[in-house]
């Protein structure tokens, strides 16, 4: 518990901490210690680059994925086919965390009703891409 000590976790914190770290450890038969001294939160805890909100924030999100690695998987891969279509840098697409309700949010930006019609094109022309429908089974819970 030197992690907690040293992140000064508040009582909520710890105690979220300690139900993830139980539901992997029963689930993995592994110790606490064996999680916390796995290769990615070593890594994380021992980066001085890192302020203690920024580790915290990052170790939390490390015990989330070990907690539920089916849903990192698919939050990865929606990503991925997210960042493979390569939108515009005015074409905003976001999931929500935890793939909660899954549906995404697609905002765009312009500045003309020129760059409005040319960025609507580029999304409909999005639609057309295979990508599209697989990001839509993933958010609907199909590997």
């Amino acid at each position: 518990m030197n992690l907690a000590q040293g992140l000064k976790i508040g009582e909520n914190h710890f105690r979220d901490f300690l139900d993830w770290l139980e539901e992997i450890a029963l689930r993995d038969g592994v110790s606490f210690c064996e999680i916390f001294n796995g290769e990615s939160l070593r890594k994380i805890s021992s980066n001085p680059r890192l302020g203690r909100n920024d580790k915290l924030k990052q170790i939390k999100e490390e015990l989330r994925r070990l907690r539920f690695p089916r849903l990192a998987r698919m939050e990865e891969e929606v990503g991925k086919r997210l960042r493979e279509m390569k939108f515009s840098p005015q074409i905003q697409i976001t999931i929500p965390p935890g793939l909660e309700g899954g549906g995404l949010t697609v905002q765009m930006k312009a500045s003309s009703y020129e760059e409005l019609e040319r960025l609507v094109g580029e999304l409909a022309r999005s639609l057309e891409k295979k990508a599209v429908k697989e990001i839509f089974a993933l958010l609907r819970g199909s590997d």
